[in-house]
């Protein structure tokens, strides 16, 4: 169903692909699917798995969030320790490689069960993902569903991208979410 949306969205909104006759519903369909099958799997990867535990027990409070929010927003200088810590870590370095060798992808990031970031390629543009609609849909209060938003500039990539959030899962409970961004640029080439 979320497939058919974005689809009508792709298709129908003047600018976003060259024409609808250069490329077909089935052809964009096979395109993001491919695309949320990877977001999938990589929500059971153990090792982001274990990020995500590692942070989710730091326990972090709302204002603690928010405050770091607010840091990295203003980039100023307590944030460039917090910015280092979560795109140099070994799972935002897996995610580099993943955006780097593949031209479909322009970012991936990862959040604790609060929606806070705890690993990004390339870095986000606020740490707090938590009240954006690509997380709540996708955390759904731990029920963890895939969530494909619109298409849609965006700012830290500086790129038009549709991104899929895929819930991050261990024990068949939903911990974190997992959002990857692809590239509306990469749509356009399949054409």
């Amino acid at each position: 169903m979320y497939l058919k949306y974005l689809l009508a969205i792709l298709l129908f909104c003047p600018g976003l692909l060259l024409a609808e006759s250069e490329m077909s519903q089935d052809a964009i369909e096979d395109v993001l699917d491919v695309k949320v099958r990877f977001a999938t799997h990589m929500g059971y990867i153990p090792s982001i798995i274990r990020a995500v535990e590692a942070q989710n027990k730091e326990a972090l409070s709302l204002d603690q969030i928010k405050a770091y929010d607010e840091s990295w927003k203003n980039a100023d200088e307590d944030s460039k320790s917090l910015i280092r810590r979560i795109t140099q870590n070994d799972v935002a370095k897996y995610f580099r490689r993943r955006v780097e060798n593949n031209p479909a992808i322009d970012e991936v990031f990862l959040t604790d069960n609060q929606g806070a970031n705890v690993a990004a390629y390339p870095p986000t543009s606020d740490y707090w993902q938590g009240d954006e609609e690509k997380w709540t849909e996708s955390f759904r209060n731990g029920d963890g569903v895939i969530y494909i938003g619109p298409l849609e500039f965006d700012e830290s990539t500086q790129k038009t991208q549709v991104q899929i959030s895929a819930p991050v899962v261990s024990h068949n409970e939903t911990i974190g979410v997992l959002v990857l961004g692809v590239s509306v640029d990469y749509i356009n080439t399949k054409q």
